[in-house]
């Protein structure tokens, strides 16, 4: 049972959701998982069913152990989708944008934030599809079909 007030994002429904599988993908047993983050294996239950707070130092350390992005976990969390973590965990993509956002400098930043927000979405709409064209072209590089006309 979660603390009153301590889930009401609904994350405890959301942790083993997301947070099993990613181990499971990864081949890596409970206690082991519980040993390399220095808890008890009962404590590592408890934070993999969502029995207790989801602390931000825990989740990184968890994805950290997983060599898995940790921003993905969070974003599946924030926006209740446990299949943006299983998905995007492997190749580093919310990751890799947040490294795209530290490398902006100071007049950039100040420009981008400047921008309204329905802007930003379409911009993001539009740049998502591209790059899905380019993972498709690659996936069907990968079953050697041709590309599409």
């Amino acid at each position: 049972m979660v603390a009153k007030g301590l889930d009401e994002f609904g994350y405890a429904e959301l942790a083993p959701l997301i947070l099993k599988p990613l181990r499971v993908m990864r081949g890596v047993r409970s206690p082991e998982m519980a040993g390399r983050m220095g808890i008890s294996p009962r404590a590592y239950q408890d934070f993999e069913n969502g029995r207790t707070g989801l602390l931000l130092a825990r989740v990184r350390l968890f994805a950290d152990i997983l060599k898995l992005d940790h921003f993905a976990i969070l974003a599946a969390f924030h926006l209740g989708k446990p299949r943006i973590a299983h998905v995007f965990a492997h190749n580093k993509f919310m990751l890799v944008q947040a490294s795209a956002v530290d490398e902006f400098d100071n007049e950039m930043q100040d420009a981008v934030a400047a921008v309204d927000p329905l802007t930003v979405l379409d911009a993001h709409l539009q740049f998502y599809e591209q790059l899905a064209e380019a993972g498709r072209a690659q996936l069907r590089a990968a079953d050697g079909r041709r590309p599409k006309d």
